[in-house]
């Protein structure tokens, strides 16, 4: 079966770990990992199979309803010192507000602008933090995450913003870090990030829906540090520096990511970065999203990359995405470098030593190549396997709209 078939009948805070998995830039040192290791442990057991167990029903996600319900504890930021639209940062007050609540509570901000003036930690479990209308900007370049560290934590309907210099690389400069269970983003807008838009590190049983992410200098999705059973749905990704979303496991990972589904995504604007990469993982499924101006890369991306020590790949499924203008010569001049020779979508191993396991089973059918300026497929490594399983998630669909 050549291309063409398969085409038309048939992807805590710490400051070391890196957000990318893209070709090294000239200058660029190898990111670090024993920080990520670290915290990756505290988190999980360190044991691959371990990470294979399936999560108590507890720990599930549960959708953000669109109002708070009359049954539950509403606070708002206000009540802990926090006032919209002054000159003075909040991090104190979402502390505060922390000490006082309790699992179940919402924590609601009114509209308007509030400030972080560091990376703060939601270390509370089981809250819901909800603003529409509310606008919470970082003012640090360096230090500005909301870091979702207890389980059962989630965040709809605020936008978060950052101010930014350069490209950076760890936790603490990505916006939203996920690292617990059963934590949820939904209805989020994030505007700018030093790493990461949301990086999820470590996470169990998580959902990301219905979010918006733009000008973030790393990628705009990461899920690394032995993630597993996440939803990744229905989200907006532009104008991210590298990635748009990608899944990577690292070598020195407890485990690699699993079962992590990538379903109905619209995601666009990749200057240096593929639009979905699985760079080491199992179980995980690419459908129904559409992928468009990623302009020097593959727009999908399976591999293996011996220079970011990432591990293998197993049981992939890329089903019904749309790819579009994936790699056109004409808008080479607007991308952040070289073309990388990848096709739209693009499965290898590149430069892994001997004995890398590589690519294992995948299954690709029914992604349209339109309008783009390279060949639809190239297959590198890899076995093509109908019967390659994709995520296999524990809990249920939650619908989010």
């Amino acid at each position: 079966m050549d291309a063409r078939d398969l085409m038309r009948g048939s992807v805590s805070q710490t400051r070391n770990h890196p957000i990318s998995t893209g070709p090294p830039r000239r200058g660029e040192a190898s990111p670090g990992l024993a920080a990520a290791l670290l915290l990756c442990c505290s988190l999980l057991p360190c044991d691959a199979q371990a990470a294979s167990l399936p999560l108590p029903p507890s720990l599930c996600p549960a959708a953000v309803p669109a109002q708070p319900p009359a049954t539950v504890q509403v606070w708002r930021i206000s009540d802990f010192g926090a006032v919209p639209d002054d000159d003075l940062p909040d991090d104190e007050a979402l502390r505060r507000a922390q000490a006082t609540l309790r699992p179940g509570d919402w924590l609601v901000f009114p509209p308007g602008r509030y400030l972080q003036a560091g990376s703060v930690a939601i270390d509370r479990a089981g809250l819901t933090l909800w603003g529409p209308g509310a606008t919470l900007q970082a003012l640090d370049p360096a230090d500005h995450a909301l870091l979702l560290q207890a389980d059962g934590v989630r965040l709809a309907g605020l936008t978060l913003t950052a101010r930014t210099d350069r490209r950076r690389d760890a936790p603490a400069q990505s916006r939203l870090v996920l690292q617990g269970a059963g934590q949820v983003v939904q209805q989020v807008r994030i505007e700018g990030a030093g790493a990461a838009g949301i990086l999820v590190l470590g996470a169990r049983g998580f959902l990301l829906s219905g979010n918006r992410i733009s000008a973030t200098l790393a990628d705009g999705i990461h899920v690394s540090g032995g993630s597993r059973q996440g939803r990744i749905e229905n989200n907006q990704v532009n104008d991210a520096g590298d990635d748009l979303i990608a899944v990577v496991s690292y070598e020195r990972d407890p485990a690699p990511v699993q079962d992590i589904l990538v379903r109905g995504n619209r995601v666009a604007g990749g200057r240096w970065g593929r639009g979905l990469a699985v760079v080491g993982g199992e179980r995980i499924t690419l459908e129904d999203n559409t992928v468009s101006d990623v302009l020097r890369a593959a727009g999908i991306l399976v591999a293996q990359e011996g220079p970011w020590r990432t591990r293998s790949v197993d049981q992939v499924r890329i089903e019904r995405n749309r790819l579009m203008r994936i790699g056109r010569p004409q808008d080479a001049a607007r991308a952040a470098g070289a073309p990388t020779g990848h096709a739209a979508i693009e499965v290898h191993r590149h430069e892994t030593p001997p004995g890398a396991a590589g690519i294992g089973r995948l299954h690709i059918g029914h992604n349209p190549v339109e309008d783009s300026g390279v060949p639809a497929l190239r297959l590198r490594d890899g076995r093509l396997d109908a019967g390659a399983s994709g995520a296999r998630l524990d809990c249920p669909a939650l619908s989010t709209r």
